[in-house]
């Protein structure tokens, strides 16, 4: 039988481990915020310029691509974070 001595290791390597995978899912859970952010502050100035709300299509016919290349452009930064 083990004492708690021999555990401590097992214990502490696996809090540590747990609080790196925390710090990481906060930090993407920060980006996530500011590309919301982001979006929504586009989307306005966008219904607000051309006078369509988010319920017209004409609306999504302009913010459309802007959301898809916000998305390819995140997902780019990110590829690039991991590999380098």
């Amino acid at each position: 039988m083990k004492t708690i001595t021999e555990y401590r290791p097992l214990i502490f390597g696996e809090l540590f481990a747990q609080s790196g995978k925390r710090r990481a899912h906060l930090r993407r859970l920060g980006w996530s915020g500011v590309a919301i952010a982001a979006y929504g502050f586009f989307g306005l100035l966008l219904s607000l310029d051309t006078g369509f709300g988010p319920w017209n299509w004409q609306f999504w016919m302009a913010f459309g691509p802007l959301f898809v290349a916000g998305e390819l452009l995140s997902r780019e930064l990110s590829m690039r974070r991991r590999s380098g």
